[in-house]
This record gives C-alpha cells, structure tokens and sequence, in this order.
C-alpha cells in the first residue's frame, strides 16, 4: 500500500498495469499521451484518507484545462475513507495530454484497484459504422 500526500499538484505516482493501442505513460510526469485522435473515454478515481481535511477532490485535465472535478467532504476523523469517480468521452487530438490534479491537502491511497486513471479509444475519423456523406 502507497499513501500520498498532496497539496494541489499533479498526481504522479501511478503504476503501470495496462497499456495498449495509440496511449503513451509518462512517468516522470504522470501523465498520458493519445498518439491516435479521436474519441476517448477518460475516467479517474482517488481513494482518499484523511480525517483532518474538510473537503477532498480530484479532478482530471486535458493539456492543462480542468474538464472533470470530483470532491466530497469529510464526514469526521472515525469516517474517512471514501472514493471518488468520474469518467466521460472527449474529443481528443494527437498528443493531447490527460492528467489527475488534487486540490485540497489530503492523503490517498494509491493501491490497484482504489486509485487509478486512464482512457481508452472509442471511434473517430475512419470508425467502422460511421454514417458516410453520400454524393
């Protein structure tokens, strides 16, 4: 089991359990890269552990940009384990970027399963089905 600690900065301590397609992992940054554009469905979740903080959240950005938050408030310091989820499909072009941001100090749990994040290829141009002009 990982703890972290944060105060409003990039997640970057993810570990890799599954990569495939047109998706790079940046380590270093913690975030992921498209390499193909198209439609994604991007999704995240913080499994957080803090009986100190009034409010934790997450939220997730696309190059930079907020396009998803989540947050939820501490009931008191015997209940403070809880998980946030959020997830929707986005417009992405080659090499947009995607990343967790956590905004309130707090501590999560960073194990499999309880704290993830990523995104996966849904169509775009060239998608078979995709209704075609008719000249």
């Amino acid at each position: 089991m990982i703890l972290l600690a944060v105060n409003s900065q990039r997640v970057s301590n993810w570990t890799l359990k599954h990569r495939e397609g047109s998706i790079l992992y940046n380590p270093s940054s913690g975030h992921i890269q498209v390499k193909k554009a198209g439609y994604y469905f991007i999704y995240s979740q913080m499994f957080y552990y803090d009986g100190s903080s009034t409010y934790m959240a997450h939220a997730t950005f696309i190059n930079d940009a907020k396009v998803m938050g989540s947050i939820g408030s501490v009931i008191d310091s015997k209940r403070f384990l809880d998980t946030k989820f959020h997830g929707g499909v986005f417009s992405l072009r080659e090499n947009d970027t995607i990343s967790v941001h956590v905004s309130y100090h707090s501590t999560y749990y960073m194990t499999f399963g309880e704290s993830f994040f990523g995104a996966f290829w849904i169509g775009g141009p060239g998608t078979p089905g995709k209704q075609m002009k008719k000249n």
